[in-house]
């Protein structure tokens, strides 16, 4: 069995022999792969995410391109790490343009939640990812939701027609609506201003939270106010559902409201609040002790399962007018009831 230290051992002496001269390293190269295809996957996949598509890197990519099992090492987080695996499959789709063919192949037979949504986060590295639309539109009718969410996102975000949009809305699902509406965030259009406005009435916090984002990012500064109110909710949920929406487009005007909920009752909004204040001020800059303050637990804070997400790379055939305006780096708030 193999051991975290042969492992190591292994990305060790790929990069000593990659740093070689090229005849050696391929001799070299050969004879790993034989030995250990799995670890050597791994080893080619980190040497490709760090240092590119040097001449061994070239070699690298096109050994793991030609076989649907190394290319399954992408999906083993026990083999990479989420940022890692994203940067190789974005370093593959350069050096092979039929790539994302090839990793539909290898992810086609797939059925496991876990694996598929660390599938699904390395979609967006692939850039135009239009010849997995057959795929994504069966995960869309998936029986885990996590799953059919993560689909239905990076559907509309391929083909955000106001249609499809409305289709998604309809779902008693608040993770496939809220998906819906997010994956609008980058457009510029009246449609999905009419979107938005609509999704800013629904009843669960997760998809007023996208929609009121999706809105301030279209520069409606307006509506902070109504964000403000919403920071008084009996809901803890929709309290924290704002505090991060501040965070996430980084309105420091609504700094005193976040000072009033980091003293909240429940635990879950207090640290949202806080969170967000930290991003908002710099996370050099304290807080105020008298800030953080004991309080009843009001409820249990939701346990939220590990997601991994892939740097964000907008598919190159979404409609996207202009880029969206940076914003600060906070913790998503994709905690349901």
């Amino acid at each position: 069995m193999e051991t975290a230290q042969q492992k190591v051992s292994i990305q060790e002496a790929l990069g000593s022999i990659a740093s070689s001269d090229l005849e050696n390293f391929r001799v070299c190269f050969r004879r790993m792969r034989k030995m250990f295809p799995e670890e050597v996957a791994a080893a080619c996949l980190g040497h490709i995410a760090q240092r590119g598509l040097d001449s061994a890197g070239l070699t690298m990519a096109f050994w793991i391109t030609l076989k649907g099992e190394t290319i399954k090492v992408l999906f083993d987080p026990d083999a990479l790490p989420m940022e890692v695996a994203a940067k190789a499959a974005g370093a593959l789709k350069k050096a092979d343009a039929h790539f994302p063919l090839k990793f539909l192949n290898a992810v086609e037979d797939i059925s496991a939640p876990p694996i598929l949504l660390r599938a699904l986060g390395l979609v967006p590295a692939l850039g135009d990812y239009s010849v997995l639309l057959s795929w994504l539109r069966t995960l869309s009718r998936h029986s885990d939701q996590r799953v059919k969410s993560r689909a239905v996102k990076l559907l509309c975000e391929l083909r955000p027609n106001k249609g499809q949009i409305e289709r998604q809305m309809l779902s008693d699902d608040a993770r496939i609506r809220a998906s819906a509406i997010e994956a609008l965030w980058y457009s510029r259009t009246p449609e999905a201003t009419e979107l938005f406005k609509a999704a800013a009435k629904d009843p669960h916090h997760r998809v007023v939270g996208n929609a009121l984002a999706g809105l301030y990012l279209l520069g409606d500064r307006s509506l902070v106010p109504r964000m403000i109110e919403l920071c008084k909710s009996p809901d803890p949920f929709f309290r924290a559902a704002m505090a991060w929406c501040f965070g996430f487009v980084g309105e420091k005007l609504a700094i005193p409201t976040l000072h009033e909920l980091a003293k909240d009752t429940s635990p879950m909004v207090r640290k949202r609040a806080l969170l967000t204040l930290l991003a908002l001020q710099g996370s050099e800059e304290p807080i105020a002790p008298e800030t953080v303050i004991a309080a009843p637990v009001a409820e249990q804070e939701p346990i939220q399962p590990k997601q991994e997400e892939a740097p964000a790379v907008k598919p190159e055939t979404a409609p996207v007018i202009e880029k969206a305006p940076e914003r600060l780096t906070v913790p998503r708030f994709a905690s349901l009831s």
